[in-house]
């Protein structure tokens, strides 16, 4: 007979900022629920402190049961303020367990915040990297494209190809379309004022064109 294999659960990870939040909520709500009773001992004691003086008046006018009524007022006095002093004791107590919790907890939030903050700027970095390898690979075909167009427009122009005079014009015609068209896709940005809208001018760099000849070669070169 298969013995029976006994799954045990999963339990979930614990949560240490999480179970600290929690705590730091039961104890601030008992610390709210022994204020107001703190509040509520202090005006009975202003009470009994206002009864206490008008009974004393009366004794002093010689009432013979102003002296039992302030007796027992007196003890009720006594009662409220042992209480009371009980409770700013319990007060401080929890305050003091408060302060390390909240410490801990707030140390716990920096450092998870922090995590976040170096995941999200990773992942910047990834997508920066994908982008501008994208960009280089479609500027590199970009580049060879526009070479491979001026040596055909140039061979024709410049007659190694074997054309009539008819011809010839026409590649020119090509080649004139080309700065044409060329020169409206570089002012696009500029007809359409929309573009780039609220993109930030320091973020972007001109690039230099740094020509692979010396300018006196070049210019000898003509």
């Amino acid at each position: 007979m298969t013995p029976i294999e006994i799954v045990k659960p999963v339990e979930p990870d614990r949560d240490e900022l999480e179970e600290l939040q929690t705590a730091i909520t039961l104890h601030q709500g008992r610390l709210n629920m022994m204020e107001e009773e703190a509040a509520h001992l202090d005006s009975q004691m202003s009470r009994i402190g206002v009864l206490a003086n008008a009974l004393k008046i009366r004794i002093s006018e010689h009432d013979a049961g102003a002296a039992d009524q302030l007796d027992c007022l007196e003890r009720e006095q006594q009662e409220i303020a042992r209480r009371r002093e009980g409770l700013r004791l319990r007060i401080v107590s929890l305050q003091s367990e408060l302060v390390p919790m909240t410490r801990e907890a707030s140390a716990l939030a920096s450092q998870r915040d922090l995590a976040r903050q170096d995941a999200l700027v990773k992942e910047c970095e990834v997508e920066k990297d994908a982008l501008i390898e994208e960009i280089l690979s479609n500027w590199t075909r970009c580049c060879e494209a526009a070479f491979d167009l001026m040596v055909m427009l140039d061979g024709g122009m410049g007659g190694q190809l074997q054309l009539d005079a008819e011809h010839k014009r026409q590649l020119f015609a090509m080649n004139s379309d080309v700065g044409e068209r060329l020169q409206g896709a570089a002012l696009v940005h500029v007809n359409e004022q929309t573009q780039f809208q609220f993109a930030r001018g320091e973020v972007f760099h001109r690039m230099r064109v740094i020509p692979a000849k010396r300018r006196e070669k070049v210019r000898a070169a003509g």
